[in-house]
């Protein structure tokens, strides 16, 4: 995972709108028919001051994770500009979030069962 740095204005806790702008501006930039997760800490509302945002890109198809990462973080930074929030975008494929999603224990089960979705 690679933590991007956003700016948020309200002292490191985010709103539910800044939140919500961060998935949209994935969803914006992610191929049609995908959908974004949003994770970990903030999805369980046990959030800190210096918890970062953690989503999952899930997309129909995808050829290069990392190249897509990358995509979607500048999507992000030119959406959002100077920041400090980090947040933690994970890209994969439909196929490999429905093989993994009811596995204990994996990042596609923690997102299907305790994440929030956009898209």
């Amino acid at each position: 995972m690679h933590a991007l740095d956003i700016l948020w204005q309200n002292e490191g806790m985010l709103s539910e709108h800044e939140i919500q702008a961060a998935a949209k501006a994935l969803l914006a930039a992610a191929p049609a028919g995908s959908r974004v997760v949003l994770f970990g800490s903030f999805a369980r509302g046990a959030q800190r001051p210096d918890s970062d945002l953690d989503f999952l890109v899930i997309e129909p198809a995808v050829k290069d994770r990392f190249a897509e990462t990358h995509r979607l973080r500048r999507a992000v930074e030119a959406a959002f500009g100077d920041t400090v929030q980090p947040v933690d975008i994970i890209v994969t494929d439909e196929a490999r979030y429905l093989r993994s999603k009811d596995t204990p224990n994996t990042l596609a089960f923690e997102a299907a069962t305790s994440g929030r979705t956009y898209g």
